[in-house]
């Protein structure tokens, strides 16, 4: 049988896979404010999708992190700079409620990684995520989550500029509508790294070598 390799999978790399904004207050139809985007994640059941691949990551010892927002209830370092930013500072995402929760159906781990922040649109800005990434030696990062219209599309810039190679679980990720996702899929993310899906990546973390 013929496997598929994938670019930054490759036996000896060290990948890392980081799961974006799946919070009951952005993905959870009942809450949320973006309800297309919230569709998409049921319709095209990316949280059982995340869930499969992170306990794939876990037991071959790749890191899982988790990037979340979680603004602070006086809106205090939350920039209204941008239409969406400002949807954000007045939306219903607050630090210690229910909405900055993780989306029903996935589990954060005691030895995953949660980085947060209460600014901005993309997993490494603001944060610890790049430092934390270093110090695991991590050259591969497995974008998951939510959206491939904003934070998985910067996401995968920020990842670049810094060296890190990409891979997207097209599976394992939702965007603003089935267009939408499937557009930045062609335009974008084939320009990034390597699209494919979960089963083929959790397939190249049982072939990774070497000490996590």
């Amino acid at each position: 049988m013929v496997t598929e390799t994938v670019r930054g999978l490759e036996p000896g790399g060290r990948p890392a896979v980081i799961v974006s904004e799946m919070q009951r207050g952005i993905v959870d139809r009942a809450m949320t404010e973006l309800p297309g985007l919230a569709d998409e994640v049921v319709s095209r059941q990316v949280s059982e999708r995340i869930g499969r691949l992170a306990d794939a990551a876990r037991s071959h010892g790749v890191p899982v992190v988790w990037s979340l927002i979680e603004p602070r209830a006086d809106r205090v370092g939350t920039s209204r700079n941008s239409p969406l930013s400002s949807m954000v500072a007045r939306g219903n995402l607050v630090a210690g409620t229910a909405t900055v929760e993780i989306a029903g159906g996935l589990q954060v781990h005691p030895k995953d990684i949660v980085i947060t922040r209460v600014h901005g649109l993309t997993p490494f800005h603001g944060t610890d995520l790049d430092p934390i990434l270093r110090a695991l030696r991590v050259t591969t990062v497995v974008l998951t989550g939510v959206s491939t219209n904003v934070a998985l599309t910067g996401g995968a810039i920020e990842a670049v500029n810094r060296g890190y190679q990409v891979v997207l679980p097209a599976d394992c990720t939702a965007g603003s509508s089935a267009d939408a996702h499937a557009r930045h899929l062609d335009e974008f993310f084939s320009l990034m790294g390597a699209v494919t899906d979960g089963d083929t990546v959790s397939a190249a973390f049982a072939r990774l070598e070497g000490p996590r």
